[in-house]
């Protein structure tokens, strides 16, 4: 647990960077700080690993006074992933995550082959081990910079804007693998972004900063997107928070059986003139009514959230969305007036 009890940071001309915070961060939690450029969250980040020495107040690690344990101690029991990633340049892939390692005293066959091990777990291919980093992309040298802090299997990883400095699509790509390895990782996590749906996508708790280094609210991303603390917060999230809302909802929707297939293979949608066609694994293909064929994508999750039964059911030209498991086999049926209904009392909705 991460505990800041009181702590400010002042700089020599008066500027006020962190004003008073209090806060606490639960074990194995991936707890975001998120504000304007200017407003102290990526000063808080630093001041956990004492890059940053706070004015007043005191940081507490698992009870400890983080003043009271030696600084190298102190940071070598965090990883610490940059914007850019911060790669040595002479240094292939492999060597600048063994490198973590060897500084701790471990010999070069098990840093590498343990730097091997961590390369894998971020899904950089085998046959980029060798690559300096020029010649590796922007999302592969961040892999690098996420197996690098992870390797040493630090209790604290510390993460600030690392996938800024890519494109989007490949920020979506490490999105979902940082997502991906919260089901394996133990780590305690803060991670610090300027972008309000990178937060509320990847937190368990949020804390949103704003000028002069203060916390306008600390909550669950539910919590915010519904009940946004004041105005700031409020415009912080946007005027569309309601339907971003509808994400966090997975929603216990009725669900109709599939009936026999056709000669054909093509699935009879219930109280229609629709048909779904499916491929040879059952996946999705085409809607079509003998005149109209038109493309069926990839159907609703099951146990997945309203936002996504309402994206299938409008998509739908049927009235009804098709319901796929988790290999995306069509497994039932869900009815756009069902959806509605749900929209209207969401389960969970204060």
């Amino acid at each position: 647990m991460i505990e800041f009890e009181g702590v400010s940071k002042t700089y020599p001309d008066g500027t006020a960077a962190v004003d008073g915070l209090d806060l606490r961060i639960d074990s194995g939690s991936l707890t975001v700080f998120v504000g304007p450029s200017g407003c102290g969250k990526t000063t808080s980040m630093r001041m956990i690993n004492r890059m940053v020495e706070p004015t007043a107040g005191r940081i507490l690690m698992d009870g400890q006074d983080t003043a009271q344990i030696p600084t190298v101690k102190l940071r070598q029991s965090m990883g610490y992933v940059l914007q850019g990633a911060g790669l040595f340049p002479h240094r292939t892939a492999i060597d600048n995550v063994a490198t973590t390692l060897r500084l701790a005293g471990a010999s070069k066959a098990d840093a590498r082959r343990r730097a091997g091990d961590a390369l894998r777990l971020v899904r950089l291919r085998p046959e980029l081990d060798d690559r300096f980093p020029s010649q590796l992309s922007g999302g592969q040298q961040q892999r690098v910079g996420v197996a690098r802090a992870l390797v040493a299997d630090p209790p604290v990883l510390l993460m600030d804007e690392p996938f800024s400095a890519v494109d989007p699509v490949v920020r979506a790509e490490l999105q979902g693998e940082l997502l991906r390895l919260r089901g394996t990782l133990s780590q305690t996590i803060v991670f610090v972004t300027h972008d309000i749906d990178e937060a509320l996508l990847l937190g368990d708790r949020i804390v949103v900063f704003g000028p002069g280094g203060t916390v306008h609210q600390c909550a669950e991303p539910q919590t915010i997107l519904e009940r946004p603390a004041d105005a700031f917060v409020a415009q912080m999230v946007g005027r569309d928070r309601g339907f971003r809302a509808l994400g966090f909802h997975v929603e216990d929707l009725p669900v109709l059986p599939l009936g026999d297939p056709g000669a054909d293979g093509a699935l009879e949608v219930p109280g229609g003139s629709w048909r779904l066609t499916v491929d040879d694994a059952g996946r999705p293909l085409t809607w079509e009514n003998g005149v109209t064929r038109t493309p069926a994508g990839d159907g609703h999750a099951a146990g997945s959230s309203l936002r996504s039964a309402l994206d299938a059911a409008l998509s739908s030209p049927a009235g009804t969305a098709a319901v796929v498991d988790d290999a995306g086999r069509v497994v039932g049926w869900l009815q756009r007036s069902a959806v509605l209904t749900a929209l209207e009392a969401p389960a969970g909705r204060p």
